[in-house]
């Protein structure tokens, strides 16, 4: 009888690991992840994964670059187009998220960059700068455990509006690139590549 019950309590104890094992290995969104920008705060995108496990998860948005543009006004009042900037290899804050269940919810973002100093991008140093638009080029959501992508969401390129607001992906997105296998609050660009875009 109790060789019987040992080999019933090892069977149990492999179905039970096999079970979390194949939650594990299967890691996909839950639904559309999605995404608003605003010149305030930047870009946001949010959504859900499952299929986890329950170790611990980090996630966070990189772009190849963020485009910036501004306008100039001078102490007078009047206004002049400022000097676009580009911010090379742009990655936003990382969430530490511990799964529930093998599910996660993320928020992560990509603030705007910093205001540059008046004399980058304005004629001269008096003058005062004022971010007009944002274009993120490139955006890659990344699912990461031990230092690995387990999900990755490409929203492509999202670029400005002519009002200035907030953008849904949907309105301004690249199509979509569905890979599902291969908060210190920070801004994290390569300001030493940062170049003048070019002017319409």
């Amino acid at each position: 009888m109790k060789r019987i019950l040992t080999t019933l309590s090892t069977a149990l104890l492999a179905f039970g690991l096999g079970a979390t094992q194949a939650v594990a290995a299967s890691p996909h969104f839950v639904g559309t992840p999605k995404c608003d920008k605003s010149l305030t705060t930047g870009l946001r995108c949010t959504g859900k994964a499952a299929g986890l496990g329950n170790s611990p998860t980090k996630a966070f948005l990189r772009a190849d670059s963020v485009e910036a543009d501004y306008v100039c006004v001078n102490p007078g009042g009047n206004v002049a187009p400022g000097q676009p900037l580009v911010f090379q290899n742009v990655q936003g804050p990382t969430q530490n998220i511990t799964p529930h269940n093998g599910q996660i919810t993320f928020d992560v973002t990509i603030p705007p960059p910093e205001t540059p100093d008046p004399s980058e991008v304005c004629p001269n140093g008096n003058w005062t700068v004022h971010l007009t638009g944002l274009t993120y080029v490139h955006v890659v959501l990344h699912i990461q455990q031990n230092q690995t992508d387990i999900l990755t969401w490409d929203f492509g390129t999202i670029d400005p509006r002519a009002d200035g607001g907030d953008a849904g992906v949907g309105e301004t997105a690249e199509e979509p690139d569905h890979s599902g296998n291969h908060h210190h609050n920070e801004w994290s660009g390569d300001r030493s590549h940062r170049i003048p875009a070019a002017r319409g």
